[in-house]
């Protein structure tokens, strides 16, 4: 159950970004269908919980059925994954920088930030010990005490704010962050999986689909309390405005681990992907890092991961027809 636990926590890390930990995807995701919302909630956590098993059961090469390698479809698949991956952590990359920015009184903090932040994740994708697991514990616990806080403070409510769209719209929206999501993390899910029993599988599936569940479902229903955070770009952060500095560190320290544990889970995914070209994948992610958080995202969400995601239901409907 140990090494299921601990697998899980990195998994965890994988999928909870700056976005998440922010309460910005939640709001944007979720919260704004109103009451709607806990049916993308619903759908978003089936996706996640469903993918990890199925690629834990069915790893291929990163995902990828091992009877593709060589055609086309391989080449699509390499491409787009590789793009998910140096995206994604150009974003997360971006974002340390940014934290940083904001937490560190100095000179040159931005900087520091996306040196540092590029150079930690390094250090943890490479390590094999349970590393990466205590700093995705971190992140956890930091989170569940922002969304468990939120849940008893006064209520930040507004009167103009009304829920947009309905239950088809909120159910498409879950489905695609579910898939989104569950695209950024299947390379990290299939190494994860190698390493595990049928019955480690198991529980690791179990405990990660738990975990966001509940730090989805309190989230939203923080945002659904509190809606008048919904249209503020740090959600969490200003919910917390009211404990003073322990509350601003709180917010920037689950950000920050938040971006680290997504970029650690990047450049394990690039180095499965491209284990002899690692040092042109850094410098790829320290490229685009330059574009900045919210650039970034921007295309990463609809676009490479959407098509990420696509290719994976297309492995599974192969892997349905030959069992």
């Amino acid at each position: 159950m140990k090494k299921a636990g601990r697998a899980a926590a990195e998994l965890c890390g994988a999928v909870i970004g700056a976005g998440f930990a922010s309460g910005r995807e939640v709001a944007s995701f979720f919260a704004r269908f109103g009451g709607w919302s806990w049916l993308g909630v619903a759908a978003a956590v089936v996706v996640l919980g469903g993918v990890c098993l199925l690629l834990m059961r069915h790893p291929g090469e990163g995902g990828m059925p091992l009877h593709w390698r060589g055609s086309w479809v391989a080449c699509l698949w390499r491409g787009m994954f590789v793009s998910l991956m140096l995206a994604t952590g150009g974003a997360m990359m971006a974002g340390g920088g940014e934290i940083a920015a904001l937490m560190l009184p100095m000179h040159g903090a931005r900087s520091i930030g996306l040196a540092g932040t590029l150079a930690l994740a390094w250090w943890l994708a490479g390590k094999e010990n349970a590393g990466l697991a205590t700093v995705s514990k971190g992140l956890i616990g930091c989170l569940l005490v922002v969304v468990l806080a939120g849940l008893f403070l006064p209520a930040r409510e507004t009167a103009s704010l009304h829920p947009a769209g309905n239950g088809w719209q909120s159910l498409a929206q879950g489905l695609c962050y579910g898939g989104f999501n569950a695209a950024l993390a299947a390379p990290v899910i299939c190494l994860t999986g190698a390493e595990l029993s049928p019955k480690e599988q198991r529980r690791c599936a179990a405990v990660f689909t738990v975990v966001l569940a509940v730090l989805l479902t309190c989230g939203n229903a923080v945002l659904l309390r509190h809606a008048a955070l919904q249209e503020a770009r740090l959600p969490f952060v200003m919910l917390l405005s009211g404990w003073g500095r322990a509350g601003y560190v709180l917010g920037g320290a689950a950000l920050y681990l938040a971006a680290l544990t997504t970029l650690v889970a990047c450049l394990r995914g690039l180095r499965l992907l491209l284990p002899r070209h690692m040092g042109a994948v850094v410098a790829g992610v320290a490229l685009l890092s330059l574009s900045g958080l919210e650039g970034m995202v921007g295309v990463v969400y609809p676009v490479l991961g959407g098509g990420c995601f696509l290719l994976l239901a297309a492995a599974w409907l192969q892997i349905g027809t030959k069992t």
